[in-house]
Parts: C-alpha cells; sequence; structure tokens
C-alpha cells in the first residue's frame, strides 16, 4: 500500500463512523472489502437525496432527447473532444470561455497556459465538463466517457495535492476553484458511479480529496473584503455540497455550520434589497443566484430548513432577472457579462417557488440543465405549473441604480436599461449614464461587453472606458480612470437620480461626480423620457462656465450605420431586422463621428463594430438632445423632429439654457399614426410664475411636459 493511500485510509478510519462495517474491515486490516464495502454504500444509499434520482433515468432520458437537441448537441461535442484530451469551454455559464481547442497529445498539463491567460486555466481546473461527461455516459451508456472521467480524476488528485496551511494556491488551488470542483464532482460522479471503471479505490481517493478540499475551504479565511466578493459564495456553496454528499464523515456537520453561516453572511451583504448583486455584472449576479438557489434546493431535498433570508434573497435575486431581462429574454452586457439567455435561471426560480409569475419569463419547458436538477418529478411540477403576466414593465432598481423602461412583455415590445448607480468593485465598468435600448426583437444600443480579464492586450481597457458606453464624456476624458483590469483610480459617484413610471410614459434622470475635480467643474446630466410603446427623447445637458467638448457616445450591434451630413441623423441599416434612428433636435450646435469600435457579445470573442460619437465645443452650459427612434424591419417611416420656440407666461422668447423643447410629428405608419407631441425640457426648475412658459400657444408650468395632439383634441401630461 503506497503512502498516499495509507493516508486515505486512516482518514477513513478516523472520519466515517457511521459505517460501522467499513470500519471493522479497516479495523482487521482488509483494506480492499473496506472499499467494497464503502462502494457498495455510496451506490446503493437512499440518502442523501441531491438532484435527479436514478429511478428517474428512463424518464429524463426521454424527456431531454425529445425536448433538448440543442444542449444534447453540446453536450455530446464537449464529450467527445474531453475523451480526445482537447478542452473547449463552452457552456452558456462558464464564466470565462473560450473557442480555441486545447489538445494535450500526453498528460493533461493542469498548469497550462495558453495565450497569456490563466482564466482559461482556471476554467480548466473547475472541471465542468466532467459533468458532460457523464451526461453523455448515461445517455448512451459509452464506457469511453465513464472511463475518461476516472483516468483524469484521478490524475488530477494525484497530481495537485492539497497546498499546505499557508502555502500559495497556484493555479489548481484557488479557492474559487476548490468550491467549483467540489459541485462538479459530485455531480460528475451521480452519472457514472455505476461504472466499472469508477472503482471501490478510486472511490476512496475521490472522498478523501473531497475532505481536503472541505477542510481547506473551511480554512479559508472569510472576511472583509472576501466576504463581500463572489468567491466566499461560490466557494462555500462548494462546501455545503460536500458536507451534504458525505453526510457518514464526522466532519459533515462542521461543513454545514460553517458553509451556511457564511452563505448567510454573504446574502445580507452581496445582494442588495432591489435584488441586484452588487458587482453590478448580471454575469456574476446569476452565478451568485445559482448558489443560493442550489444551497435551499438541496437543504429542502434533504429534511433540511433552509435560512429563510436566504430563501427570501433568491427570490428577489430570481425576480431581478425576470425584470431586467431584454424582451429576448438576455440580460444586459453590463459589467463583465455575455450575452446569456436568463430564462433558466428564472425556470429554476419558478420551479422551486412554484412561481407562476416567473414561470411566464422562463421556458416553455424545463430546459436540459433543470431537467437533471429538479428530476421527473420538477418536470412534471413545471408542465402543471400555470403562467402569470408580471403586473409591472418598468421597474427601478434603486438600491444598485438600474433602471428598466419596457412597453410590454411581447418579444417585439420596446425596452431601456439606464444605469446610475456605483461601480461595483473590479467587475464594474465606467458606464455611468449608459443605456441599453431594445425593440422589434433587436439590440439597437448596447454595451460592448468584457472581451477577458488580462491586461496583456489593450483590449480590455478600452471596453471598461467610458467612450465603450453609450454615455457622455467631457474633453475627451474618462469620468472614472482605469488603472488595470480589476482597480480604478478616481471613481464618479451617482448624484440627483430620480424615477418616474406611469402607464403613458418613463422618466429617469441621473448626473455624477465624474468631472467635479477640474478646475472648471462640469456636472453633466442625462434625462431620458420614455413615450410609449414607442421612442425616446434623450436630453444630455452640462452644467459649466468656461468652454469644454462635449461628448455623446452610441454603440450599435455589428452592422451598417450611415449618417446624414445636414441633419446629422445617423442610423442603423439593416434590412431584415429592426433599425434604430438618432434624430438630433439641434443639429446646428453638432458634429459627428462615425468611428470603428469593437463589441464582446461572450468571453474572448471580439467584433468590429461602429459608434457614433456627436460633439459639440461650447462655453458655459450646453445641452444636446435626441429623438431615438426605433423602427421595425423593413420600415423606414420615421417622426418629423423639429426644435420649437419656447416663451415665458409674458410671451417672450426664453434662452435655451433655460428651456427648450421639440416637436414631434408622425405619419400614418408609425404607433402614433396622425398624432403631433411636443416635449419641453426645462433646464431651470420652474419656481416662480414667471417660469410658467408657453409652448406652440399652450401654456404649462413644470419641469418636463408633453403635449399629445391629435384631431384637434390636446392632452398635457406633467412628466415632472
Amino acid at each position: 500500500m503506497s503512502a498516499g493511500e495509507t493516508i486515505h485510509q486512516n482518514r477513513m478510519q478516523v472520519e466515517v463512523e457511521e459505517l460501522d462495517t467499513v470500519q471493522a474491515m479497516f479495523a482487521a486490516g482488509d483494506e480492499a472489502a473496506a472499499y467494497e464495502a464503502l462502494h457498495r454504500h455510496y451506490l446503493d444509499r437512499s440518502e442523501p437525496r441531491l438532484y435527479w434520482e436514478e429511478s428517474d433515468l428512463p424518464q429524463l432520458k426521454s424527456y431531454v432527447l425529445e425536448h433538448c437537441s440543442h444542449e444534447l448537441q453540446l453536450i455530446r461535442k464537449t464529450a467527445d473532444e474531453v475523451a480526445r484530451n482537447i478542452f473547449v469551454f463552452q457552456f452558456p455559464w462558464d464564466m470565462e470561455r473560450t473557442n480555441i481547442p486545447v489538445t494535450f497529445n500526453g498528460p493533461i498539463d493542469w498548469n497550462y497556459i495558453p495565450a497569456e491567460d490563466p482564466e482559461w486555466t482556471y476554467m480548466l481546473n473547475r472541471h465542468r465538463y466532467w459533468i458532460a461527461l457523464g451526461q453523455a455516459y448515461v445517455l448512451t451508456g459509452d464506457e469511453t466517457y465513464a472511463e475518461t472521467f476516472c483516468l483524469q480524476l484521478e490524475d488530477w488528485i494525484d497530481r495537485n495535492p492539497v497546498p499546505e496551511p499557508g502555502a500559495p494556491p497556484g493555479l489548481t488551488w484557488r479557492s474559487i476553484e476548490a468550491g467549483l470542483r467540489c459541485e462538479n464532482w459530485i455531480k460528475a460522479f451521480a452519472y457514472m458511479k455505476r461504472s466499472p471503471h469508477f472503482t471501490p479505490a478510486l472511490l476512496g481517493k475521490m472522498l478523501t480529496s473531497l475532505y481536503e478540499h472541505a477542510e481547506y475551504i473551511g480554512a479559508t479565511i472569510c472576511e472583509g473584503a472576501k466576504r463581500i466578493s463572489n468567491w466566499s459564495v461560490l466557494e462555500n456553496h462548494g462546501l455545503f455540497e460536500v458536507s451534504i454528499f458525505m453526510k457518514e464523515w464526522k466532519s459533515s456537520a462542521v461543513w454545514r455550520e460553517i458553509s451556511e453561516r457564511r452563505l448567510l453572511e454573504t446574502s445580507r451583504l452581496q445582494v442588495l434589497k432591489d435584488g441586484l448583486h452588487w458587482e453590478q455584472s448580471p454575469m456574476y449576479h446569476n452565478e451568485v443566484l445559482h448558489c443560493y438557489l442550489d444551497y435551499c434546493l438541496l437543504s429542502r431535498n434533504n429534511g433540511l430548513t433552509p435560512e429563510p433570508e436566504i430563501v427570501a434573497v433568491v427570490r428577489k435575486m430570481a425576480y431581478a432577472d425576470l425584470y431586467i431581462a431584454k424582451p429576448n429574454h438576455h440580460q444586459p452586457l453590463q459589467g463583465d457579462s455575455d450575452n446569456n439567455d436568463l430564462r433558466d435561471f428564472i425556470s429554476a426560480g419558478a420551479l422551486y417557488f412554484e412561481d407562476e409569475t416567473l414561470k411566464y419569463g422562463g421556458f416553455a419547458k424545463l430546459d436540459f440543465e433543470n431537467a437533471w436538477t429538479f428530476g421527473w418529478k420538477g418536470i412534471q411540477t413545471y408542465d402543471q405549473l400555470g403562467v402569470s403576466e408580471p403586473d409591472m414593465t418598468s421597474v427601478a432598481f434603486r438600491h444598485t441604480g438600474n433602471y428598466v423602461m419596457r412597453s410590454g412583455w411581447s418579444e417585439q415590445d420596446a425596452y431601456a436599461y439606464f444605469h446610475c448607480g456605483f461601480m461595483g468593485g473590479g467587475h464594474g465598468h465606467a458606464d455611468m449614464l449608459h443605456l441599453d435600448i431594445h425593440a422589434y426583437g433587436r439590440d439597437l444600443l448596447t454595451d460592448a461587453g468584457r472581451y477577458n480579464y488580462g491586461d496583456h492586450t489593450p483590449i480590455r481597457r478600452l471596453l471598461k472606458q467610458c467612450d465603450s458606453h453609450n454615455t457622455t464624456t467631457v474633453d475627451g476624458m474618462d469620468f472614472s480612470t482605469y488603472d488595470s483590469s480589476w482597480s480604478y483610480g478616481r471613481i464618479a459617484d451617482p448624484v440627483g437620480v430620480q424615477w418616474i413610471s406611469e402607464p403613458a410614459f418613463d422618466y429617469a434622470e441621473g448626473s455624477h461626480t465624474g468631472y467635479r475635480h477640474l478646475a472648471d467643474p462640469v456636472y453633466p446630466l442625462r434625462r431620458i423620457i420614455f413615450v410609449k410603446p414607442g421612442y425616446w427623447v434623450l436630453a444630455d445637458s452640462f452644467d459649466c462656465k468656461a468652454e469644454h467638448t462635449f461628448e455623446q457616445h452610441f454603440h450599435f450591434m455589428p452592422g451598417e450605420v450611415i449618417f446624414d451630413e445636414s441633419s446629422k441623423v445617423s442610423c442603423t441599416v439593416s434590412p431584415d431586422e429592426a433599425n434604430l434612428r438618432i434624430i438630433p433636435v439641434h443639429p446646428e450646435r453638432l458634429t459627428v463621428t462615425v468611428r470603428d469600435s469593437v463589441i464582446s457579445r461572450e468571453y474572448n470573442v471580439i467584433e468590429d463594430n461602429l459608434a457614433v460619437t456627436y460633439q459639440s465645443r461650447a462655453t458655459g452650459f450646453t445641452s444636446m438632445v435626441h429623438v431615438l427612434f426605433p423602427q421595425p424591419a423593413g420600415s423606414l417611416h420615421a417622426p418629423e423632429v423639429e426644435a420649437v420656440e419656447v416663451y415665458n407666461y409674458l410671451g417672450q422668447p426664453v434662452s435655451s439654457s433655460e428651456a427648450e423643447a421639440v416637436r414631434l410629428t408622425f405619419g400614418e405608419h408609425t404607433a402614433f399614426a396622425g398624432e403631433e407631441h411636443i416635449v419641453l425640457i426645462c433646464h431651470k426648475v420652474p419656481g416662480y410664475h414667471i417660469d410658467s412658459y408657453i409652448v406652440d400657444g399652450t401654456q404649462v408650468f413644470g419641469e418636463v411636459i408633453l403635449l399629445r395632439r391629435k384631431q384637434g383634441q390636446e392632452e398635457v401630461i406633467v412628466i415632472k
């Protein structure tokens, strides 16, 4: 017997107290029989209940083969590649996806770093792909998949010993990878435990390594900055999973207490009252949601009562996903996020809570991964669950500073996502006042994404800077300054945020402190008026005294963009999809540049793109006002847009620095056929009788006013 096997045996003799037969065989010196007995126990035990049950397998196989063909293609492709020591990380929620295969012709180098990107190495050591091997195995019965798993598992354990206390983790033993491995190993084992390749000796080795993982995570300090990081959630979720899976081990109760306490502490810190994760990245919001939801599910499945506070957090996070999801069901590319479909998380929340409103935003049929997570009973429950349309369309996430405008819940409805909140740490970007727009089934204004996490290329810096977002800048300067991939120098704070939502309109405004340090401080203000269901008025103003260059940046999806020199109108040109027209109200104030840009909708993927920058060189207070008008596929119709003179109540014209107005005249083939709209924006907050203005013959009093006229009838809507 090797020294390593002796350690495994001794640890089990101390820890596995519930299994008297196994202990007796160890005590008698019959190690082989002890491992055989342990193996039989882990194959046949009825508790704990983790996810799907073996009795479910015929129904599960039939269900996923019938309803999950797309996911099955990726599972088989991944499993076949891994069986040949080829690694490409392409699952939708892989935190750092790849597209270039890496092949090991000999033993796997678990410390290999391709293209100067250690994130690849971290992904290699998380072992998510072993679950795909297991799923391919139970669906096909091909022992190649189970044999590959067993060989790679044993190789990893043998060549990656747990670090000594105080030693650096290296590339394979960061605590986040340790936590993720716990989940992935346990899930993979459930699929392949009955394979003849999964020997009793290998089970003993895996259990011992999981014990070492649990002790390692439990000893990791979880205080201060670590406690508020998503890392602490991911690693302690793994610790909780081991505590359930290895319930026979004496230390399991200690692991459970530690992990549950830490998960509760992190849930109080990391998820704000509005339900969004503080790091301002939907990608990591959902990584954290997965862990908390999984904790709740494993607790419930095993007769434990999950912490009520964590259950409440899971519900809020699932509802946050429901409301931030674009009409195409995808998350915004805010911060370090990819273009992922949110329906799997929303569906999981719907099933856990049996919530008809969440199911409205989820899949009609349970998806592949949730089918394996909840089992056959879950599939049946989901099928029987009704749907109920949410009672809100537009939602303010006030605590994180994110605001969703929505005209309705169909995939063709209009949607905007406005950010005026704190940065959110290393995964946050310099995106204050950023605006996404989606309408008629297409992203029209979008964040440019994240690309990767390395400073070895200039793209990471480029995509985190201000002008890669649909926001404003002054004199070409960033309002939050990039230091490195994970840090900023000066960071702008949000100020003056206001939100109003009514059936006919949504209104948001916000500012920030990013230019107050200048010798001549500049106070930017963005105001967004969404006239439902069809267009936005975007009013950016800059309050200062000296001369500056003021800039607005707009980023589109890849495709053609055209610009009219006289009207300064910019528009996308996609004959088979929706388009967006940016129509300036005062083109004479502006110069325009259509410039090359990039967009990264997936980690490690970069695409050429176009952006438009509007500039105004002016002294003192300046405003830049546009109508943002989405057009359905094939439509060239847009309103006529013109500035309207504004008068005070005495009939005297007022300066544009005090108030300005825009008229929109709609033709017959638009959502507002035959209507005329006038939007008044007061840059000076009305407070005296003289601030009562006359616009096109109508006297009004308010800071933002919408006049709607049709067939001689006029409606005055005071927005603010």
